[in-house]
């Protein structure tokens, strides 16, 4: 398992776990964002057989971005 990010407003914590691919979104504003978190996640995750769950504070589309793809590193072991 492997985390980026931080649980401050504005941000968000990606969660990377081997397993089947599953994406799981946990978001105070699911309702209105959580579709566009969704295909966020499935662009930059394309093809990873993995568990994700994000949990979004409010985070704008780059650091979604920059969270995933630096969560991603760490589970392919590129680096911290």
């Amino acid at each position: 398992m492997v985390e980026a990010g931080t649980s401050e407003k504005g941000d968000m914590r990606v969660i990377i776990e081997e397993g089947p691919r599953e994406i799981v979104v946990k978001s105070k504003l699911e309702r209105i964002y959580g579709e566009a978190i969704r295909r966020t996640v499935e662009e930059v995750t394309a093809g990873l057989e993995a568990k994700i769950t994000v949990e979004d504070l409010g985070a704008l589309d780059w650091v979604i971005r920059a969270r995933l793809e630096a969560a991603l590193r760490k589970f392919r072991g590129e680096g911290e």
